[in-house]
């Protein structure tokens, strides 16, 4: 039989000895944690959180945005990771441990979110960006095409109305020359009766006198033999005589008539026409090269009703024109040749316009030229080798026209040149060694076109030079050591090719 309160002692036995156990516990873990340094405590703390990537990742973005990590937001805290963790522990006043707790946690994911946060919107900005710029892009293109399609509409105009004055001139030739021809048909017609009328004329009369002069001096027949004969031969020879200026006088005026009286007319208008351009002033040959620079009217002031010094873009000294500045003045046509003649020319710019056809040759002569700008036209053919003569020339400018052809190496001869801008043409073949020649150079942009072949390693003599472009071509092989300077303007070429720098493949 069990006796009375047995039950409710062992109770409390058993809660004695989970009493006494626990606090056996405690005492041990306690003992454990004071054998612990401060940073095995905060690790265990912070093992004790359970922190995925994820979670790791924000607090490495949160480090960045107080601008205490620079790594990479991975979601592992590295060495680097920690001691900015440590860093921005003791900004905070906080024991730096390099660990997280709740409170460092829960601020700093507040912190990582926020940057994530700006992260997202700066790449919303920058793809916004982006979709404006190749909107942008778009309509330019589309410009540009449009442009360049008035432009061919306008060569196949120009050709048409050529192709109709030449068949007009052929068809006047051709008429002319047929009328030569029956002209000369007539007059030869008209001569060979006339002889023939004179000659049975002349007959008749001398027969006529035989007879008569036989039947009145029958009885002195051999005196007026003799007098006949010489009446005769008189005749005969005066006869002879007068043939001979009539087929000469009949020579000459074939010659005359069949000559071309066009081109007799031409090569007058054409000899007067030198003759007074090599007259005119500087005045007169800006008007007359006014009208060359198609649909420019509106734009070009240039009238002698005008004192000259008001005149758009023209700089003068006393009479002499010294300067030409065009620049975006809506230009078309072609460059006149006239502006050759200016030969006190300093500066001729033309850019930014709607000029095409080729580079006139002749600009070649303007020996006091300085700057030569002609930049942005719709130019074609080859750069002339006669502008290699310019000996005063410090700027030429003619990059974003639709020029072919080589860089002539005559450039090489312009000792005076500080820039020269050949960008984005149709420019082809090897860069000219001859341009390491040019002792003054300061700029050469040749970037965006065609060329090939190696880099001379004759440009490593221009010390002079400050800004080099050669990219976006079809170059190959090296970079002299040299020009290494520039390997951002040179690099990448076409198709992500690379030059390395000589010596170093």
């Amino acid at each position: 039989m069990r006796r009375p309160g047995a039950g409710r002692r062992r109770v409390f036995y058993a809660f004695g000895v989970t009493m006494v156990v626990a606090v056996a516990a405690l005492m041990v873990s306690m003992a454990r944690d004071w054998a612990l340094s401060p940073e095995q405590r905060a690790a265990a703390q912070e093992a004790q959180l359970g922190l995925g990537t994820d979670v790791l990742a924000l607090v490495e973005l949160g480090l960045s945005a107080e601008g205490r990590y620079s790594g990479e937001a991975d979601g592992v805290l590295e060495p680097e990771a920690r001691q900015g963790l440590r860093e921005w522990q003791t900004d905070r006043g906080i024991e730096a441990t390099g660990y997280l707790d709740r409170t460092s946690l829960t601020e700093l994911v507040a912190a990582g979110r926020e940057a994530e946060r700006k992260a997202e919107e700066a790449r919303r900005l920058d793809e916004a960006e982006a979709e404006a710029q190749r909107l942008a892009d778009e309509r330019r293109i589309e410009r540009e095409e449009r442009l360049a399609e008035q432009a061919r509409l306008d060569a196949a105009r120009r050709e048409e109305e050529q192709r109709l004055a030449d068949e007009a001139r052929r068809a006047e030739e051709d008429r002319l020359a047929e009328e030569a021809r029956r002209e000369l048909e007539r007059i030869e017609e008209e001569a060979r009766r006339a002889e023939q009328e004179r000659l049975e004329e002349e007959a008749r009369r001398a027969e006529q006198e035989r007879l008569e002069e036989e039947a009145r001096r029958a009885e002195q027949e051999r005196l007026e033999e003799e007098a006949r004969r010489a009446e005769q031969e008189r005749l005969e020879e005066e006869a002879r005589l007068a043939e001979q200026a009539r087929q000469e006088e009949a020579r000459r005026a074939a010659a005359a008539a069949v000559a071309d009286p066009a081109q007799r007319q031409a090569d007058m208008v054409d000899a007067a026409q030198r003759r007074a351009e090599a007259r005119l002033t500087d005045e007169q040959l800006l008007l007359a090269a006014r009208n060359d620079l198609a649909g420019t009217t509106g734009d070009l002031n240039w009238r002698l009703a005008l004192n000259r010094r008001s005149w758009t873009g023209v700089q003068s000294s006393g009479e002499i024109v010294v300067g030409l500045d065009l620049n975006g003045r809506n230009l078309g046509g072609v460059i006149p040749t006239r502006l050759a003649r200016l030969t006190e020319l300093e500066t001729l710019n033309l850019g930014g316009n709607q000029l095409s056809g080729a580079i006139p040759a002749e600009l070649g002569s303007l020996s006091k030229l300085r700057s030569l700008f002609l930049e942005d036209n719709q130019l074609s053919g080859p750069i002339p080798a006669e502008l290699g003569a310019m000996s005063s020339l410090e700027d030429l400018h003619l990059y974003n026209n639709a020029l072919t052809g080589i860089i002539p190496p005559e450039l090489g001869n312009l000792a005076s040149l500080k820039r020269l801008r050949l960008s984005r043409t149709q420019i082809a073949g090897r860069i000219p060694p001859e341009l390491g020649g040019l002792g003054q150079l300061e700029l050469l942009a040749l970037s965006g076109n065609q060329l090939s072949g190696q880099i001379p390693a004759e440009l490593a003599n221009l010390t002079n030079l400050k800004r080099l472009t050669l990219s976006n071509n079809r170059l190959s092989g090296c970079i002299p050591k040299a020009l290494m300077r520039f390997e951002s303007g040179i690099n990448p070429q076409l198709g992500g090719v690379r030059l390395p720098e000589c010596g170093r493949q």
